[in-house]
This record gives structure tokens, sequence and C-alpha cells, in this order.
């Protein structure tokens, strides 16, 4: 009597009755779906960390007081050092914020932004350092932002403040300053610079500090809502700063205001470090690419050990799309567990790795975990990838076993 063959039933009992191939097949399809997807996972959250460390790169020019800049010319501090790109220096010589203006019709800028230094107080509690308390434009701030600890979309709000790291308390910490109540509303990472022990607060709650009895010394220069200490300046990709510079300090007097460029050894690292995600993206290519004969030989050896087994399926009646159909399915089957299998394992062992911190210890610094779209999109490849060529590598042997004749096949010596 005959029975209609199932294929679901064929593709079953084959891996059943075969698991230590079938498992072997699942473990390979793992690893380089686990391969495909670390690399760029690794990829991603490195290109985001370059990223992050261009954009902290700072201002490419300072526009300060003239008497400012001939103050730190015979000096080794100030704007000129890598610390200067970040804040400007202490210093109670200050602009006017119409200044802004003029700046901002200067071709060949891409953010500007003023900054404010208020005054240096010994908070013990906070600090055992001075602690150097700033004002800034939280719109248009691109050199303090840039190094908080955990970026996001809020803004900076009337009554809080973002702390350098050697600051002692956390995010929503409440802190006294001069008798005020401020909420920390970010932390700093480390920069190595006296940025690490200073507060910033919005322009405005700046100006009402300065203000408050006490806060300034008698002795020194008032702080009047308006005034700024510098504009720090960047310049847009393609611009030279030197050029940026020269036209900003065209409508002023020498005598007035100075413009400072930062340190010209910055200048090549900041070239190379933008180069870095494409190479990195290269590096991922390549491995994706590298890993594709290792996928086909599995696929094909796979198809070609089955040889006897399907021979007997065509002395029994099955017809040549069914055998087709039969090697595609189970090529699938193994590539979509052991592809889903790998990237799984992967991301248990990143996030596992992300929470007990191993990888800030390894990088000496943040490491930025891509989004969950960003992973759900990069799993979908890899999986995609490995099914797509896992099926493309079975095509030729799926083929060549649906056209074998049942005596060829059966006569086969192999496994």
């Amino acid at each position: 009597m005959n029975r209609k063959m199932n294929l679901g039933t064929l593709i079953l009992e084959s891996l059943r009755n075969r698991p230590g191939r079938s498992l072997a097949t699942i473990f390979c399809f793992a690893l380089i779906g686990a391969n495909i997807f670390s690399a760029q996972y690794l990829m991603a959250g490195a290109a985001a960390n370059v990223d992050q460390g261009i954009s902290r790169m700072g201002a490419d020019l300072i526009v300060v007081p003239a008497q400012y800049a001939l103050l730190i010319r015979g000096t080794q501090m100030g704007p000129v050092t890598a610390n200067g790109i970040i804040r400007v220096e202490p210093s109670t010589l200050r602009l006017s914020s119409d200044i802004l203006d003029s700046i901002g019709k200067v071709p060949g800028i891409s953010n500007m932004s003023p900054q404010l230094f208020v005054v240096t107080h010994t908070i013990p509690e906070l600090s055992l350092s001075p602690v150097d308390i700033y004002g800034i434009d939280p719109v248009t701030d691109f050199t303090i932002q840039p190094w908080l600890q955990q970026p996001g979309e809020k803004i900076l709000g009337p009554g809080e403040v973002i702390a350098g790291s050697d600051i002692a308390g956390e995010v929503s910490n409440k802190i006294s300053v001069s008798g005020r109540q401020y909420t920390i509303a970010g932390k700093l990472d480390p920069t190595q610079s006296n940025a690490d022990h200073s507060l910033f607060l919005r322009m405005d709650d700046a100006y009402t500090f300065a203000a408050a009895e006490e806060t300034i010394s008698p002795q020194s220069t008032p702080v009047v809502p308006g005034n700024i200490n510098a504009v720090l300046v960047k310049a847009e990709p393609n611009a030279d700063p030197e050029m940026v510079g020269a036209r900003i300090q065209q409508p002023f007097s020498s005598s007035y205001v100075r413009v400072i460029g930062r340190n010209f050894v910055l200048e090549p690292v900041s070239q190379e470090v933008q180069g870095l995600p494409n190479l990195l993206n290269m590096i991922s290519v390549v491995v994706v690419f590298a890993s594709l004969p290792l996928i086909a030989l599995i696929a094909a050896m796979v198809a070609h050990e089955r040889q006897r087994e399907i021979g007997l399926f065509r002395a029994m009646g099955a017809k040549r799309k069914v055998i087709f159909s039969l090697v595609m399915a189970e090529s699938l089957i193994l590539s979509t567990a052991g592809g889903i299998l790998g990237i799984g394992t992967s991301l248990a062992l990143f996030i596992l790795a992300h929470t007990r911190g191993f990888f800030s210890i390894a990088l000496l610094g943040s490491f930025r975990m891509p989004d969950p779209g960003t992973t759900a999109l990069m799993a979908g490849l890899a999986v995609f990838v490995v099914i797509a060529i896992g099926s493309v590598a079975a095509l030729w042997p799926a083929y060549q076993s649906s056209t074998i004749t049942p005596y060829d096949a059966i006569r086969n010596e192999g496994p």
C-alpha cells in the first residue's frame, strides 16, 4: 500500500536519528552566527566610542579678552593646553555676550557656545580640591555635555548642575553650594583636567548665584547679567580653523579680543580618529565574508553525507522536488537554529560583561552598548546571513542529490 510521504516527518526523523551530526552542525552554524554578530556588535560599540571621543575633543577656537590671552601666554595653563578645549580657565576678565551676534555671522563655524567663570570655592564636603563654578548655555554647549557619563536628551534645567567626576554625590542627589540647594543632573567622566572638580550651572542660575551676598569677594570684579568669559567655537569639518579664527578676529581690535587655537598636537589625532569608524566597518565586512566559505563547506558536507538515504527515498518513489526540498529544508533548519543559538549566547555574554564592568576595565573608559533597536537589527542581519549562505550553499548539493539515481546513491560508500 502506497503511503504519501510527509516532508516534515522525514526532516524530523533525519535530525532525530542523527543527533550527533545535527548538534555538531548546529554548533558550527552557532559559531559562525556568533562570529558575525559579535563583530558587528563590537564594531558598533567601538564606533560609538570613537564618535564620542571625537565629540569630546571640544572647541577648535576660544574667543577671550585680549588681556586674558596675554596673561596665559607666559604660562603652561589655559586654552592652549588640552584642558582648554573643555572649558575656559578661571579669570575675572570678561566680555559682553553681544559678541555672540558678531561671531555667529562668520562662515565656517558649526557650533559656538559661551562660558562664564563665576568663582572658586573651597567646599570640603564636595571635593578635596577647590570647586570651580561655571555658567554654560545647555542648548549650545558642545564641550561639557559630551563628557556626561549617561548622555541623554534632557537639557540642564533650572536649579540643576552638572558635576565633575571628583565632586561627591550621584545623579539626582541634592548638594549645597554657598547655602543654595542644587540637584545633580549629570556627572562627567574623568577628563584628567580641572573640569573634574567643577560645577556647571545654567547661565541664568550662574548670574543669580553670582549676585548672592558673599558669593564673590568685594575685591573681585562683579559678575553682571550678560557677562561671559569666553566663546568656545567649533569649526566646520572642512573649514580651516586658522582661517575661521582670522575671520572672527577681523572686526575686533586685538586689544579687545583675541582668538586662541587649541594645541596643534591634537589636530592629527582628531583626523586619525575620525577615520576609525570606516576602518572598523571594513574589518567587520571582512569578518563576515571570511565566514562564508566555512558555512558553505558545512552545508555541502551535510548534504553529501545523506546521499545513501536519499537513494533509498528515491527507490521508494520520492520525486526529485521532494529530495531537493528535503536537503534545502534541513539546511534551513540547522542554520536557523545555529544562528539563533550563537547570537543569543553572544548577546547574553555581552550583557553580562557590561553589567560586571568588564568593558570599562578593559577599555579604561565607558563602553557604549548599541541601543535595542540597533542590536535587534544586527541580530536579524546575522541570522539572515547565516540562513542565506547556508541555503545558497545547499543549492548545488540539493540539485545533485535530486538527480542521482537510486542505484548510484545506494552503492555510494560514504558514511
